[in-house]
């Protein structure tokens, strides 16, 4: 029987709104830079400008990451699991015989701010994938049918962040 595990969507439809208006700050605040500086040139405008456009850049490109890294669409069927991953724009499909294990865990969004429970999946070739709850619906359910298809479990793996990915503990080096 097949099961699928949509995304949510109220989650990415915020951060996308974001995306958009820090997008449409930019182009507005580079066309009013340009019709400026072009008037009357001053160093002090153009290296505060310069700085503005970088953060507002950096928010833009951190929300489109973390937007893009964890929204994900998954398949289960009763011999192969199908993971939709927005940041390699592609259906990866695996047998349930290469799943190794998963473990339950929380990701951390923001140093204190909040939090939600995860799902890794290790996969015998090495690779991993994290379902986090806020951006995919019944986690339960899908712990549910890993553990229907014997699919061993690491138990709870509490977060462990790295230099620019999070580390995983069960993850193969």
């Amino acid at each position: 029987m097949k099961k699928i595990f949509y995304p949510k969507l109220i989650f990415p439809l915020i951060k996308l709104i974001f995306i958009l208006f820090f997008v449409s700050m930019l182009l507005f605040f580079v066309k009013n830079l340009i019709e400026n500086i072009s008037l009357k040139f001053d160093f002090w405008i153009l290296l505060g400008s310069l700085v503005f456009l970088s953060f507002v850049g950096l928010v833009i490109f951190h929300l489109t990451y973390f937007l893009s890294f964890y929204f994900k669409f998954l398949v289960i069927s009763d011999t192969e699991i199908s993971i939709f991953e927005l940041n390699k724009l592609k259906m990866t499909n695996f047998m349930l015989k290469d799943i190794e294990a998963y473990s339950k865990s929380e990701v951390y969004f923001g140093r204190n701010m909040w939090k939600s429970k995860s799902i890794v999946i290790y996969f015998k070739n090495g690779m991993k994938s994290e379902i986090v709850n806020a951006f995919v619906t019944n986690l339960t359910d899908l712990e549910k049918e890993l553990k229907k298809n014997r699919i061993k479990s690491f138990g709870f793996e509490s977060y462990q962040t790295g230099w620019f990915y999070r580390e995983y503990k069960f993850e193969k080096k």
